[in-house]
């Protein structure tokens, strides 16, 4: 893959870049000719300007001028076709703004830009044929798909935040020695319980009781008591030994619930332990082990 930076002020949107690239390749169809001559420096000057120096000043008193015929003509020492045409085809993959004033174009051209375009076709294609369409109904049927996937989400966050209150209400309700609880989670990470739970922090405080979910990437927990730090630390040492990713821990003492309610101040609840263990491809049987040891009981 190559690229070009060019001076822009701002970061090229889509319609902008395949007006570069319908540009470039109509030039390319033209066939326009290159040619390559060594002309005096204060000729060339004079005959096309200071345009000539899109690349910076050369050097010299004679410079290698590269004109493409009818699209622009300026100084270069590179190697260039004879012709627009032996390019073939340009394909843009993508653009970034690199810093103020300077956008990278990223493209592929020839050989390379038919694989790219064989490989958006073969995308479409099996679009199709997965949702049983022809092209002309790819966008419409994936709107489609995206707005009810949107709509689905709400749902279950609902669905799961209700699921959530039943289980810190159970381990709320709960009788008997057992004050700590654990739950596997079906959560791809832990948003959920950070937003969630901490509204329960006072009166798991109150009833000196706790809760833990984990995943196969995160054990998140809330416990009333600020007792348990050697539980934090000894999950911290077993995850960093089965995660295949970095393992990264947060622990606070006080946690604050915001209600988000105009005129009602957040509560903040001292004195409980909420922590975070994330990382990648944790062992559920050897995070139980662990939650077992410091007397939790499994939250069916």
């Amino acid at each position: 893959m190559a690229h070009l930076d060019i001076t822009h002020y701002q970061s090229l949107t889509k319609e902008e870049e395949r007006a570069i690239e319908n540009q470039a390749n109509r030039i390319i169809n033209n066939c326009n000719p290159i040619s390559k001559s060594l002309m005096d420096k204060a000729e060339a000057e004079r005959q096309f300007g200071f345009h000539l120096y899109q690349g910076g000043v050369v050097p010299g008193n004679e410079l290698r001028v590269v004109n493409i015929e009818g699209v622009d003509t300026e100084a270069c020492c590179g190697t260039h076709c004879d012709s627009t045409a032996e390019v073939g085809w340009i394909k843009i993959v993508k653009t970034q703004r690199i810093s103020d004033g300077i956008v990278r174009l990223y493209y592929v051209a020839y050989e390379r830009a038919i694989d790219v375009l064989n490989g958006e076709m073969e995308i479409m294609n099996k679009l199709c044929e997965t949702w049983g369409i022809d092209q002309t109904q790819i966008l419409p049927t994936a709107t489609r798909f995206f707005n009810e996937y949107k709509k689905l989400s709400s749902v279950t966050k609902k669905q799961d935040q209700q699921i959530l209150n039943l289980q810190v209400k159970f381990v709320l309700n709960s009788q008997g020695e057992v004050k700590n609880f654990y739950v596997k989670s079906e959560q791809e990470s832990p948003t959920l319980y950070f937003s969630f739970l901490p509204q329960f922090a006072h009166k798991l405080k109150e009833q000196g009781k706790g809760i833990v979910f984990y995943g196969d990437s995160f054990i998140l927990g809330l416990l009333g008591s600020n007792e348990q730090k050697e539980l934090v630390d000894e999950l911290q040492a077993a995850c960093k030994e089965m995660s295949t990713k970095e393992v990264k821990v947060t622990k606070k003492e006080d946690v604050k619930f915001d209600f988000k309610i105009k005129g009602q101040k957040p509560i903040v609840t001292k004195g409980v332990l909420q922590f975070n263990v994330t990382g990648q491809d944790f062992k559920a049987e050897q995070v139980v082990n662990i939650l077992k040891k410091f007397n939790m009981n499994e939250l069916e």
